[in-house]
């Protein structure tokens, strides 16, 4: 935690604290954002409509994304949109709000596993969905 002149420890910001909520989520989606050419970050503006420049500071902890970027986001992370509503300070959870939107009988969609999976390119989510139609098809014979 940085400090001031007088050694003590100064509070981060609700920025700060959504950074490092966000950067690990963002690296298991399989986006190499610590690279030095910042490939990673680029790919993710892409993937959410967002500016490079946007997602750079949101991952420096410079500024807090706004609420059509953390819809973005749960959406390209595979994360829920409540707990990115929480942890961005947006709204509080008093109510103790589900992290999940799903309800929690519904299968997990073959794209939704992919992208949970880091599997975003188009030939790899071509062999992702043959895979699973073919394990399916076994499931359904056994």
């Amino acid at each position: 935690m940085p400090t001031t002149h007088t050694g003590r420890a100064t509070p981060k910001t609700q920025a700060e604290r959504f950074a490092e909520y966000i950067r690990p989520a963002v690296v298991a989606a399989g986006f190499d954002i610590d690279s030095p050419r910042g490939g990673g970050k680029k790919e993710l503006a892409l993937a959410t409509g967002a500016s490079p420049s946007s997602i750079g500071r949101m991952l420096a902890g410079q500024t807090m994304p706004g609420p059509v970027l953390l819809e973005q986001l749960a959406e390209v992370l595979g994360l829920p949109l409540t707990e990115l509503l929480v942890q961005s300070g947006m709204v509080s959870n008093k109510q103790n709000m589900p992290h999940d939107n799903r309800p929690p009988e519904a299968p997990l969609s073959v794209e939704e596993a992919a992208r949970r999976l880091g599997i975003r390119s188009p030939k790899s989510l071509n062999i992702f969905r043959a895979m699973v139609d073919s394990l399916r098809a076994e499931e359904e014979g056994s």
